[in-house]
């Protein structure tokens, strides 16, 4: 009987080292199929539509098939929000830089606001992936400040996917070839996983508030 349960443990965690692998070689591949510059971004939100089905148990469709029709339907628009946060990102990186060659009366403050920004926004990183394919239909500037104010609300979440994330980078230091196989995945399996609980939460929340409104 504890043989069986031992087997049954190891044929799912191969499982899903294939399956993990598997969609890593897609991401990869659909991301050259775009030229990577246009490619990358589409494929990557292809990959956590993958996950959120896998999180949530959905296994009744075909993997390919889905990876290119999530890939092209949402092209343009995966494009325009992953370019519109990497400028983001490089502006504050920029400001940042900038600042701390100037020397001006408040530089330290304006500093210490920009370090402020940039870890909302690493915090924003960790869950746009998933909310990208949880929210597909919000503009995208109010999907921008929704995300912002919603990571801000979830340290907790964060801290968790910051965990675990950190032991990835640890094995991928250590064994480099993984980071080529499941790099990509592993993100967006951690971060689908836990962010689905954050979003259940927030609606168990909007619930609870709209029940006691009715009251």
């Amino acid at each position: 009987m504890e043989d069986g349960g031992l087997r049954g443990i190891a044929l799912r965690i191969c499982d899903w080292i294939v399956r993990l692998a598997y969609v890593n070689g897609l991401w990869l591949g659909f991301s050259l199929l775009g030229g990577v510059v246009l490619g990358f971004f589409p494929a990557l939100r292809a990959m956590f539509v993958v996950m959120r089905k896998w999180c949530m148990n959905e296994e009744d469709f075909s993997l390919v098939p889905l990876f290119f029709t999530e890939w092209k339907r949402f092209f343009w628009q995966a494009n325009k929000l992953g370019y519109t946060v990497l400028s983001i990102g490089a502006v504050l990186v920029l400001d940042y830089v900038i600042v701390m060659q100037l020397a001006f009366t408040g530089s330290q403050a304006v500093a210490a606001f920009l370090i402020l920004c940039l870890i909302v926004y690493g915090l924003m990183l960790l869950f746009i992936g998933p909310a990208f394919v949880h929210y597909p239909r919000q503009s995208l500037y109010p999907f921008l400040k929704n995300i912002m104010l919603y990571a801000v609300a979830s340290l907790s979440y964060a801290l968790i996917m910051g965990l675990f994330l950190s032991v990835c980078l640890i094995l991928f230091i250590l064994v480099p070839p993984a980071a080529v196989c499941f790099g990509g995945s592993l993100f967006a399996w951690i971060t689908t996983h836990v962010s689905l609980r954050a979003f259940e939460r927030t609606n168990q929340l909007i619930d609870t508030t709209e029940e006691a409104e009715t009251i």
